[in-house]
């Protein structure tokens, strides 16, 4: 037995719906509804109608699935933002949908994803922010309404470097426009090398004070841990393992959110970690790869939790989620020890979970990621300490 239902745009009295036999539950994934609003108008409305029944169907669950899928949506902005999505669509991430949104319709043009906005025609022309944050600001004001209209995911990825003037500016008035929907935002961002003088780092930083009130977790990346980490590097290599990261990291939270693992994390846990609390956005994730043998894996299990491109204070995590991929071949004692050596990094009552996934294209190896909640980024602390009344500069 199929149910079906009116799409929830169109739901004025929920005594109206009715179940009937033969006809398929209608994709309510395009709905604007909070997930958490579409599973209780869904489930009330099966209730009612199947009030004499004890059980559900396995028909009506996997409808009930289609309808609760997590919409995760991938947002870049500025030119450093839609380089990490256009690499982003280029590894084929599947289950989320990317948008590139830029002042510059070049840039726009030339970037890959899904779908593209062009902001601000009036007051850019098209021709970019000129690398100041208030024109950047202005841009994504005047589009408020089409960005709200678009920005409809019960999670929102957001990534841009800051100190220049799109991503500067845009970020926080798109984060906004993303919270007005109820949306779980989550934020990447690049903090300017210090070479690249004091005006650079103080935009980056207003910037970030700004994108701070309206996100859920925010991750600073400062490009000066990059330059420690590969100092000798050609600048594109450096460019390119920044991208990587960012890519990476968005990839396995959108894939620990929407895959079913062996030992299960559900968007519940993921949301636990991510979602605001206090007046600081935290947020710590790392990623690593081993090949299985003990010193490996007891090496780059500290290096997920202690990631050297965000620094994380470890003993500052309140909770944390640990997650092990690789294929058939897992053994239960590496799983544990990858947990037990993460778990001796973090303070004793630090509530952890972890989950393990099957992952055929890891062949032998072990894929190790870590998302904590609690340790404040010293970038986010001092923005949002900041002076309310400085201007963009």
């Amino acid at each position: 037995m199929y149910y079906d239902y009116k799409t929830i745009s169109e739901m004025t009295n929920l005594k109206e719906f009715r179940f009937n036999e033969g006809s398929q539950l209608p994709n309510f994934s395009l709905s604007e509804t909070a997930i958490t609003s579409r599973f209780k108008q869904l489930s009330n409305l099966q209730r009612n109608a199947t009030s004499n029944h004890i059980y559900d169907n396995d028909d009506y669950l996997s409808d009930l699935l289609k309808v609760l899928k997590i919409k995760t949506l991938v947002v870049g902005v500025g030119g450093a933002g839609n380089n990490t999505v256009s690499r982003l669509q280029e590894m084929g991430l599947v289950g989320t949908e990317t948008l590139n949104i830029n002042t510059d319709a070049h840039d726009l043009y030339y970037s890959n994803a899904k779908k593209k906005l062009l902001i601000g025609k009036d007051q850019c022309n098209g021709t970019g922010s000129g690398n100041n944050p208030l024109i950047g600001s202005k841009a994504a004001e005047e589009d408020a309404d089409r960005l709200n209209k678009i920005l409809n995911a019960d999670v929102v990825f957001l990534t841009c470097g800051l100190g220049g003037g799109t991503g500067t500016g845009a970020a926080p008035i798109i984060a906004r426009e993303a919270k007005k929907n109820n949306s779980l935002v989550v934020s990447f961002c690049s903090i300017p090398f210090r070479s690249e003088g004091n005006q650079r780092r103080l935009r980056a930083k207003l910037g970030l004070k700004k994108l701070a009130k309206y996100s859920d977790s925010i991750i600073p990346i400062p490009n000066d841990n990059l330059l420690q980490l590969i100092p000798k590097a050609p600048i594109l290599t450096c460019f390119k393992v920044m991208d990587e990261v960012l890519v990476r990291s968005i990839r396995e939270i959108v894939t620990l959110m929407n895959n079913c693992g062996l030992i299960n994390i559900d968007f519940a846990d993921v949301k636990k970690i991510l979602e605001r609390t206090g007046n600081y956005p935290s947020g710590l994730i790392g990623i690593t790869e081993t090949l299985g043998n003990e010193h490996d894996i007891i090496h780059k299990s500290k290096l997920a939790i202690h990631n050297p491109l965000l620094k994380p204070n470890t003993n500052e995590v309140d909770r944390c989620l640990i997650s092990v991929s690789s294929n058939h071949k897992l053994s239960l004692s590496n799983v544990d020890k990858i947990v037990s050596t993460i778990s001796n990094e973090v303070p004793q009552n630090a509530k952890i979970k972890f989950g393990a996934n099957m992952d055929p294209n890891l062949d032998t190896k072990i894929r190790i990621m870590v998302l904590g909640k609690g340790p404040i980024s010293p970038y986010v602390r001092s923005a949002v300490n900041a002076a309310d009344d400085i201007p963009f500069q």
